[in-house]
């Protein structure tokens, strides 16, 4: 998938996955913060959130504050947009998403904004049945210029190593050099969730401090 380039406007629809990565990165209300909209969560995805207490989840007390303070804002699933959502969880299990996804891209869809969402097949499947939706990554998120304008860049490899240590979160294929500069070598043997072509391959060129050079800018347009 090529690169993805954030625009402002319209606002952003997370998904559920990305905000159990935004809250395991330790900086979610400054990234909120440095968006010019208040980010959505489906009130699909925020029950999700809520389902996860019972497993010894935080995210969605985590989450609570940042609806309170008007940093996200929930958003039901339109009347109008039901048929697109059913048409994402009914049928086989290969070409079907979990509620959240599918309230998520439905949503996004709806309203033109761009879906942030983590999975891969949820990806796919949104290029397929929606080629004009933009879709993007928390990892695309944190390394927006946005972020980067409120965040040095120790800031945001502590963020990144965090969601990746903490929620296991996924980096998309185009992002994994980058992520890499900003992580360094030791810290990127640490992170499980990254592929292990990435883990094993001796990575001494990371040892040198970032520069701008290395770090490529990821703009909201």
């Amino acid at each position: 998938m090529d690169p993805v380039r954030f625009r402002p406007e319209p606002p952003l629809v997370a998904d559920a996955s990305v905000w159990i990565n935004l809250v395991a990165s330790g900086r979610a209300r400054d990234v909120l913060h440095a968006l010019p909209r208040p980010a959505i969560i489906s009130s699909i995805a925020l029950g999700e959130l809520e389902r996860g207490r019972d497993k010894g989840r935080s995210t969605h007390a985590s989450v609570t504050p940042l609806i309170a303070a008007g940093y996200v804002m929930v958003v039901d699933l339109p009347e109008e947009m039901e048929d697109v959502y059913l048409s994402l969880v009914a049928g086989p299990a290969s070409q079907t998403l979990d509620d959240g996804e599918a309230a998520t891209l439905a949503i996004a869809l709806h309203l033109g904004a761009t879906a942030l969402i983590d999975e891969r097949k949820a990806i796919s499947i949104a290029a397929t049945r929606f080629p004009v939706l933009t879709v993007a990554t928390t990892t695309d998120l944190l390394l927006s210029t946005q972020v980067r304008a409120v965040l040095d860049a120790g800031q945001i490899a502590d963020a990144l190593f965090a969601s990746l240590i903490g929620a296991r979160m996924r980096v998309p294929d185009h992002l994994l050099d980058e992520v890499c500069v900003y992580l360094g070598a030791d810290r990127i043997r640490l992170c499980l969730s990254l592929p292990a072509r990435v883990r094993s391959v001796p990575r001494t060129d990371l040892e040198a401090p970032l520069s701008a050079s290395l770090i490529k800018g990821h703009n909201l347009q």
